[in-house]
Formats: C-alpha cells, sequence, structure tokens
C-alpha cells in the first residue's frame, strides 16, 4: 500500500485572501504531521493563474520550522523559471533545514508566451531548458559541485553550500512529460503523475516508468474529501468538483452530490469522495490499477471548501492511515550532514560563470 501525503494547488476559496490561505495551509499541515501523514506537496503558480503560491520553496521552508516529521514536496518547480544555480541553493538550504525532507519535484511547468516574457524562455525552449535544469541540480546533490556546458546554461566549477546531504535520486521527482522517462531512466529519478491527465496517459506513464527504472518510485496526485457520512461528503465536494471539472474538462457540471454525473466527473478528474474507508477502498484501487504505486498525495482543500471540512477530512482519514501505510515502503534515504568544506572559497577573479 502506498505512503499517504496532503497535496496543496493553492487555490484560494470565494472571499479567501492569499494570506489567509496559507494560514489554513500551514494549520492543516501541522494537523497532518502530528497525525501521521508521510508528506505534503505543494503547486507552483504566477500571476494568479489558478494557485496561490509562487515560491513553493520558500513556502515549504515554513513549514519545515513548524513541523517535526512531514515530508516536504514541491508539486513541482516550474524549472525554467529560474537561475538554475539559485534553484539549486534554495533547494539545498531547504534540505538542510529540515534534515532532509525535502521531496523536489521538478517540471517544465506552464510555458505560456505571457509567462516566458517575464521568465526569460520561450515555449519552444521550455523542456530543453529544464532538462539542463534537471542535470544541474543533479550535480548540485550528487557532487555539490556544478560542472555544466548546455544550450541554455553554462557554469565552470560552481561549489555550492550548503553541502548536499543526500543523493539527487533520492531527492528529485520527475514530472511526468517530454523528458521523464528518459531522465528517470538514466538517473534513477522518481515519477509524478498529475490530477488531470487522461487515464490513458497516466497508465502509459506508469508503465513506460515501471519498465525503464526497476524498483523505481511513482506518486500520483489526487483530489477527494472526507466526511463522517458519504451523503455529507459528496454534499461538500459538489462546489469544489464542478470548479475543476470547468477547469480541467471543460465541461460545465450542474448535477447534483446524488447525479450519476457526480461518479464520472470524480472519477476523471481523480477525486475520492466518501468516508474514510470508502475513500480508503477508492486508493487501494487506484494503487492496483498503477503496479503498486508508492505514493499518493490527497488534496483535501480546493474552492468551496471550509477550512474546517478540510482540518475534519484531514483528522478523520488519518484514522484508516494505519492500515494504509502499513506496508508501504521506505521514503528517501536519511540526512547525513556532510560536514564543512575542506575546499579554498572562490574569490571574485575565478570564471565562474561563461555566456
Amino acid at each position: 500500500m502506498p505512503r499517504i501525503d496532503l497535496f496543496y494547488y493553492g487555490d484560494t476559496t470565494p472571499g479567501q485572501s492569499p494570506a489567509e490561505l496559507y494560514r489554513d495551509i500551514e494549520e492543516q499541515v501541522v494537523l497532518g504531521d502530528r497525525l501521521g501523514y508521510n508528506g505534503v506537496w505543494v503547486t507552483e503558480h504566477h500571476f494568479r493563474s489558478r494557485g496561490e503560491v509562487p515560491d513553493p520553496l520558500l513556502f515549504l521552508s515554513r513549514i519545515s520550522g513548524v513541523t517535526e516529521h512531514i515530508r516536504l514536496g514541491t508539486s513541482i518547480v516550474c524549472a525554467p523559471y529560474y537561475h538554475p544555480v539559485r534553484l539549486a541553493e534554495s533547494a539545498l538550504l531547504l534540505d538542510t533545514l529540515s534534515g532532509g525532507r525535502l521531496d523536489l519535484g521538478v517540471g517544465t511547468g506552464m510555458a505560456f508566451p505571457e509567462i516566458g516574457d517575464v521568465f526569460g524562455f520561450s515555449p519552444d525552449d521550455a523542456s530543453a531548458r529544464a532538462r539542463e535544469i534537471h542535470e544541474i541540480l543533479r550535480q548540485a546533490f550528487d557532487e555539490g559541485v556544478i560542472d555544466f556546458d548546455g544550450d541554455f546554461y553554462s557554469y565552470r566549477g560552481v561549489e555550492l553550500s550548503p553541502r548536499p546531504g543526500r543523493p539527487a535520486k533520492d531527492v528529485i521527482w520527475t514530472a511526468a512529460g517530454r523528458n521523464a522517462i528518459d531522465l528517470a531512466r538514466e538517473h534513477g529519478y522518481r515519477l509524478m503523475i498529475p490530477r488531470p491527465l487522461p487515464l490513458e496517459q497516466r497508465l502509459k506513464f506508469n508503465a513506460d516508468y515501471r519498465a525503464a527504472v526497476p524498483g523505481g518510485e511513482v506518486i500520483h496526485l489526487r483530489s477527494g474529501l472526507v466526511a463522517p457520512t458519504t451523503e455529507l461528503a459528496r454534499e461538500r465536494a459538489v462546489e469544489f468538483l464542478r470548479a475543476y471539472s470547468s477547469t480541467y474538462l471543460h465541461h460545465e457540471f450542474t448535477g447534483g452530490p446524488d447525479s450519476p454525473e457526480f461518479d464520472e466527473i470524480a472519477e476523471k478528474l481523480s477525486f475520492a469522495v466518501g468516508t474514510a474507508d470508502e475513500v480508503a477502498e477508492k486508493i487501494s484501487y487506484w494503487t492496483g490499477q498503477f503496479d503498486g504505486t508508492e505514493e499518493t498525495a490527497i488534496q483535501f482543500q480546493g474552492p468551496h471548501v471550509a477550512h474546517e471540512h478540510v482540518l475534519e477530512s484531514i483528522e478523520l482519514f488519518a484514522t484508516v492511515l494505519p492500515e494504509l501505510q502499513g506496508d508501504a515502503p521506505a521514503t528517501a534515504v536519511a540526512f547525513s550532514d556532510p560536514g564543512p568544506s575542506d575546499s579554498v572559497p572562490a574569490t571574485s577573479s575565478t570564471p565562474f560563470f561563461t555566456s
């Protein structure tokens, strides 16, 4: 059975400010940490394009200081938006501060021209940039030194601090996309499969990954809501489902919580609704469907879902975590403090960066 995580897309609910959202997420994750959830994943968005977390690493740094055990995941950092060395430094810092709790999900992200114009890339080169940044991050965690010459980025002998405490394959999750299977095959990265992809595509990514990386790990990002009764869970979830049906399926779902279409939409959106036992049963089904998925992250928080109902979902679902996670595979290797570097710091005359 899989490890169970919390997942945040970063949507505000109507009338909620981003500041209120951040406080609510923090309270929810602190509860999840206390109740035994394995991890939390936070998605990156910019310029009011739905989600309200522009810097998941910074936000997770805050979360790391108020939690003890829960793992801290990015779902994803949008690689082309970053200076690669700064991204590597930020990731190393968070992994060190948290004692090795970082799970760094990396992908291309949205490659719209208006976003590229701001961050300095074009949609045509976004995927290639993301592939180069994967390699730069691998060097950062495996070697602590970046020595890279690519089409978009070039660095010579950049020694990083803090030093890495875990290997790249135990930190990086690559998002299902154009580069994913080749990168996973080459470096042993774990695979992240997002919620909105059609089932056929998700199954293909899973099968291709299993063939490319025997013994590798897959995480699926899901949505759901738990309540004391099935009827109450469906009632609380219906507006959440309507919002996501419009956004991801481009379909205006007008049925009620008891309509047959509710279940059809929920299945298309990887959405599990019901009592704790019913949602656990759905996750068990999904786990078998994807050859024993190692990790499942559930989004309880979303549009039109009250904060108190998210807290109740987290608390109720925690009652089934021992059964679900009892035989779950171990997560990443423990962090090992590498100690001080013996090398001499670079001087201003060192030609680190080339065009």
